[in-house]
């Protein structure tokens, strides 16, 4: 090996080096900051701060803000919907059944298709799946007002699906099924996926807990 190649080799090696320094250096510090931004969301509280009118499936009118002093669980439903939307209303009111105290805990069902459910469609997909209760309000409202309302506040959300994305003529939007948790303070304690078992098992337990909590609030 003659020296030009000795220098070419030390200089390969040289770059090599700096470059995996450099990955080294670049990896420990992502792993830095997302380790922040989790104890930073962590930390964040978020509370229910703007209020939006909303109509019920009975056509009377609804304030988030009636709420307070009450744990709430609030999730999206659409009554076209092929099957997952149940599937969540089942969930929620079995929640609702083990609590067995309307004053203790309030659920909210809000469409998330408001161009086509109106008090009349949310009235009649209550009763087809036997959950019509004066502490389950099942809502409504202006289309733009009310969607842009849930993403905002509760981070909720659905995405239209294309022709082409859709099994079937009710197979309209795409959501995940999640269930968000406000305690009597209008704190929104999580967000949680009630088919998964995990998230179905948190949800149980920080709902009860926020129970509690509002029980001692309360001197009870």
């Amino acid at each position: 090996m003659n020296k030009e190649t000795k220098i070419i080799y030390s200089f390969v090696i040289l770059a090599l080096l700096l470059v995996g320094a450099f990955i080294f250096l670049w990896s420990l510090k992502t792993n830095q900051i997302n380790r922040v931004k989790l104890r930073s969301n962590d930390d964040l509280e978020r509370f229910v701060t703007r209020d939006i009118s909303t109509t019920d499936a009975d056509g009377v009118s609804r304030n988030f803000s009636d709420l307070k002093g009450k744990v709430w669980l609030i999730s999206h439903v659409f009554t076209r919907c092929p099957g997952q939307c149940a599937g969540v209303c089942v969930v929620l009111d079995d929640l609702r059944k083990e609590v067995n105290n309307e004053n203790l805990l309030h659920l909210v069902s809000v469409t998330l298709d408001p161009s086509h459910d109106d008090a009349s469609q949310l009235k009649a997909f209550s009763q087809k799946h036997g959950l019509v209760s004066k502490d389950w309000w099942f809502l409504t409202g202006n289309p733009d007002e009310l969607n842009g309302y849930m993403l905002e506040t509760f981070s909720l959300s659905a995405q239209e699906k294309n022709e082409e994305q859709r099994s079937g003529p009710d197979d309209l939007f795409a959501h995940r099924p999640m269930v968000a948790l406000i305690d009597h303070e209008l704190k929104i304690r999580g967000w949680y996926d009630p088919f998964d078992e995990r998230g179905n098992k948190s949800l149980r337990e920080n709902l009860f807990s926020a129970i509690n909590d509002m029980k001692s609030s309360r001197g009870s």
